[in-house]
């Protein structure tokens, strides 16, 4: 059996995954397709159950980290992406006991080295940055998702730095969960990750009244992005937005890094914000030290008492060799 027939046709189903988790676990397959060809050529590169082989799973995830794609290297979270994605396919095999062939024995589980990823400095698009988007946003031209371009693109952006919510939960936000006079968005478990808990975020008083004109029927997405345009072409037009604003950084999730550095940066708890159930998952993914400060350990330490540095602008005095003896 193909690896994408498994997921597709059982472990998304068994497992209910979302789209965007299925779309991650094809872009695994699709790389492990590349290291195949690039390995055994001649065979068909199409991952099978077979090829579920710890050493040959290791030597695919040394070749991930090092060949370039798209470009640059992966970093060490996507390779470990990639692991987790191959072992949770493997599992779930090995648990149905399923086999490549009549003839052969059922799969094993991978026994694969634990490698956790490196926690990176989190990076948010500051206050300023963030005014720039929302201006510049507002000149678009054109449509999106039916509604004018400069609408949507300004508000969604207002609406993610308010709330600090996932694209996803954005996307998936209908009329009804707006209220604009409560100033309230009312994000249903459905539509976020986890699909756990409801939740509800107030916006600003000028968010509310740019949302109101332009109100459909309660079962109408706000950001219907869909409607008129392909999923992923997201976030390829929110860099071109970044770009045009002269930001270095791009994507969606770093308003929502944003919203949670501000909140804690003014006291207030970030976790609870995002709706994280780890504290440590807030503070080491989302909190950017130059909104909410960086604490140095030469605050706690004691001075050095030194005595004052010498002049060393002047040659040193040359002395003279000792006499012979």
């Amino acid at each position: 059996m193909e690896l994408r027939v498994l997921l597709l046709e059982r472990y998304a189903v068994m497992k209910d995954l979302r789209e965007p988790s299925v779309r991650k676990h094809l872009y695994t397959l699709d790389r492990f397709r590349e290291f195949l060809s690039a390995t055994f050529p001649g065979r068909n590169p199409e991952p099978t159950l077979s090829d579920l082989d710890d050493l040959l799973v290791m030597r695919f995830l040394r070749w991930r980290a090092q060949t370039i794609h798209h470009g640059r290297l992966p970093s060490q979270s996507t390779v470990s992406k990639d692991r987790d994605n191959l072992l949770a396919l493997a599992t779930f095999a090995a648990k149905k006991r399923m086999r490549p062939s009549a003839t052969e024995e059922p799969i094993e589980f991978l026994v694969l080295p634990n490698r956790p990823p490196v926690l990176k400095i989190p990076i948010a698009y500051t206050i300023e940055e963030i005014t720039r988007l929302v201006q510049l946003a507002r000149t678009r031209e054109g449509t999106a998702g039916g509604q004018p371009a400069g609408w949507f693109w300004s508000t969604l952006i207002q609406a993610g730095f308010a709330t600090g919510e996932r694209i996803g939960a954005l996307l998936g936000l209908r009329w009804r969960e707006v209220d604009t006079a409560g100033r309230m968005l009312t994000f249903l478990a459905a539509t976020r990750k986890g699909r756990q808990r409801d939740i509800q975020r107030g916006i600003t008083a000028e968010l509310a009244a740019e949302l109101e004109p332009r109100r459909q029927g309660d079962a109408e997405l706000v950001w219907d992005w869909c409607r008129d345009r392909d999923y992923h072409s997201l976030w390829p037009s929110m860099k071109l937005l970044c770009q045009r604003a002269g930001i270095r950084i791009t994507g969606f999730h770093a308003l929502r890094k944003a919203s949670a550095s501000y909140i804690a940066a003014a006291g207030g708890n970030a976790q609870e914000h995002l709706s994280h159930a780890s504290p440590a998952m807030t503070r080491d993914h989302y909190l950017d030290p130059r909104i909410t400060g960086r604490q140095s350990g030469l605050e706690f330490l004691p001075r050095l008492e030194l005595e004052p540095v010498p002049n060393l602008s002047s040659p040193p005095e040359r002395r003279p060799p000792p006499p012979p003896q």
